[in-house]
């Protein structure tokens, strides 16, 4: 679990001047209120950007833009296709939602338009709460090129080992606004691992282009293979020190035929250290261009 303060500094990333940071990060990632807190670097800064991150895969990639000549039969959304929700409204600053008893936080951009096809991340935190990650995300999107994205964001201790909450949060977010069924992610992390892993390796692996899995605590096996989803994932996971689940994790998806980069299980900075921001940047620099095609 990691913790960026509300006030994140990243000159490299945000290109503008900051005050101090300071980083939170707690435990081993199961459901506990201790909070423990470490300094940014000493410049300030959260630290280095995605470039300076060897192995990740931070290059922005194009995106394949859904059409009917993409459409592929026994594929589950279909591909080259949209969930055509309609109804939601806007929430740039996040709102809190709620679906068949789950509550979750939603970032919807300002620029949403229900005539084109959106990015939509599924989130699972931390022990730092739903609230805290979505701060985070409002404030690394746009410098990560996730500016139009979609976020819902559950509360990894409220649904902890709870991968069903998340399968609900997707259904209703596709249900109320048009998301891109070849560009949907998953973000699991720390206190959310357990959850994560039941949601994009099982419940709805079929559902997410990419799959990142964070500060992991906890280790599953894709229960389908590229073949019969009918496409190959991209995963990986960012080990927080917890490199025996790490490696379990991405030798799953290497056997299930997932697209990794070559750096996986991520080894850049942060990768040795459980709530390190860096890592948690290079998670979010993984989704940029990922895509079900």
């Amino acid at each position: 679990m990691h913790r960026l303060s509300q006030a994140l500094c990243a000159s490299v990333l945000l290109l503008v001047g900051c005050g101090s940071g300071t980083i939170y990060r707690g435990g081993d990632g199961a459901p506990t209120d201790g909070l423990a807190s470490v300094d940014a670097a000493a410049d300030g800064t959260v630290g280095p950007g995605p470039d300076a991150a060897p192995g990740i895969d931070a290059t922005p990639e194009p995106d394949a833009a859904p059409g009917p000549d993409a459409q592929t039969t026994g594929v589950v959304p279909p591909i080259g296709g949209a969930s055509g929700g309609a109804g939601g409204s806007t929430a740039p600053s996040g709102a809190w939602a709620s679906a068949g008893g789950v509550d979750y936080l939603i970032i919807v951009p300002s620029g949403y338009s229900e005539a084109v096809p959106n990015r939509l991340m599924i989130v699972y935190s931390g022990t730092e709460g739903a609230q805290t990650m979505t701060n985070n995300l409002l404030q690394v999107a746009g410098p990560y090129g996730l500016g139009d994205v979609i976020f819902a964001v559950l509360d990894g201790v409220t649904y902890y080992g709870n991968g069903a909450a998340g399968a609900t949060v997707l259904n209703d977010v596709r249900t109320r606004y048009n998301v891109d069924n070849d560009r949907t992610f998953l973000l699991s992390e720390s206190a959310g691992t357990s959850a994560g892993l039941q949601l994009g390796l099982s419940l709805r692996q079929s559902y997410f282009a990419a799959y990142w899995a964070n500060d992991v605590n906890a280790q599953a096996a894709p229960t389908a293979n590229a073949a019969s989803l009918g496409f190959a994932p991209w995963g990986n996971a960012g080990p927080g020190g917890d490199f025996v689940d790490a490696n379990a994790i991405v030798a799953g998806m290497v056997g299930a035929g997932y697209r990794l980069p070559a750096d996986a299980p991520y080894s850049g900075p942060g990768a040795s250290t459980h709530g390190d921001p860096q890592q948690f940047l290079a998670a979010i620099a993984f989704f940029n261009g990922k895509s079900r095609l």
